[in-house]
């Protein structure tokens, strides 16, 4: 969509928006009467906008016109159950996560959607069918809630709650967080994960684009690697390395054991991005960033910012010890330890 198309409907939806209900119509008539497709992204934009203005910081127009406006995703309008489609918000690997509207109780939600073409591959169907089995089982607030999942013909589908925010990944383009706001996110992160690890999940792909930043809150999505592991199960040993690399443990990518230590290494990372605004394994490729991570430590977090206490950079180097068991030991310890950074 052309930046003159994104402002003519921003301009008409702001304009219809401030006049009372009883004269949108008309005006609408008067200004789209050559254009019935604009007619239709702003009435669109109009019949969410209280829903949407629930979750949004900014404008409905802003996260929802452009992906109903640019034609992408084959799927848009199309129902999935009681499930409407109204745009393409996100694609990563095979699935692809669309806006919807519950239909029965009218009210946005996020379905990520396992394409037909696909449903043959019983690997990539299982992994979709063990998120929604991890993800079932979680109950909190800073954890992406899941409603539903379902099939439609060949294809597979979940639903979850629809998050409006900013990825913590987009946030870290511009920078470091400010310290206090890095801890507290911290915080949150560790409270998630302690609460999935006291369930016996074992999140595995932790890394910024899977944490996503809401208004004084934050809330992490994307299971679909994760373990279940019970108290009396041993420790996992994979044939193969699963996640990202450079936010892989060293025992990850060495299709070594995994424990909930493994997610401790990945904090550490995302900690360290989050107060330096730098990557902790810069790499030019996935296979430097695995050697990196296995082999060397990053620089220092003073050497960027010589105003965090020691006490935090600390914190972050012993969750990024090569050895798990030179890690802090639960994340339910890391969270005591941020809370006490926090409070200072």
């Amino acid at each position: 969509m052309t930046p003159e198309r994104m402002q003519r409907i921003e301009a008409l939806y702001g304009e219809t928006l401030a006049l009372p209900e009883v004269e949108r119509h008309a005006f609408l008539d008067r200004a789209c009467a050559d254009d019935s497709e604009l007619r239709r992204e702003i009435e669109s934009l109009l019949g969410y906008q209280e829903e949407a203005e629930t979750y949004l910081d900014r404008p409905a127009f802003h996260q929802v016109a452009q992906s109903l406006a640019d034609g992408t995703g084959v799927l848009v309008d199309r129902m999935l159950g009681r499930y409407q489609l109204l745009s393409l918000v996100g694609r990563g690997g095979t699935a692809e996560v669309y806006c919807a509207v519950d239909t029965r109780l009218n009210r946005l939600v996020a379905v990520k959607v396992l394409p037909a073409f696909i449903s043959g591959d019983r690997e990539r169907v299982e992994r979709f069918e063990h998120e929604a089995r991890a993800v079932a089982v979680l109950n909190h607030p800073h954890i992406c809630t899941l409603h539903d999942i379902g099939t439609e013909g060949e294809m597979h589908y979940l639903v979850f709650e629809y998050l409006v925010g900013e990825p913590l990944s987009d946030r870290l383009s511009r920078g470091a967080l400010p310290l206090s706001e890095a801890i507290d996110s911290a915080t949150q992160i560790a409270g998630a994960l302690a609460y999935a690890h006291d369930l016996g999940i074992i999140h595995l792909d932790l890394k910024p684009s899977n944490i996503m930043l809401m208004r004084n809150t934050l809330k992490l999505f994307d299971f679909g690697i994760a373990e279940l592991r019970y108290p009396d199960m041993p420790a996992s040993r994979t044939t193969a390395a699963s996640g990202t690399p450079g936010y892989m443990s060293p025992e990850q990518l060495e299709s070594r054991e995994t424990d909930f230590r493994t997610d401790v290494f990945a904090l550490g990372i995302v900690m360290y991005e989050m107060i330096t605004g730098r990557s902790a394994f810069p790499a030019r490729s996935s296979l430097e960033a695995a050697v990196l991570s296995m082999k060397e430590c990053p620089p220092p977090i003073s050497k960027f910012q010589p105003e965090v206490p020691q006490e935090v950079e600390s914190l972050v180097t012993r969750c990024l010890a090569k050895n798990p068991s030179e890690r802090w030991q639960s994340m339910s310890e890391l969270q005591a330890q941020l809370r006490a950074a926090l409070a200072r």
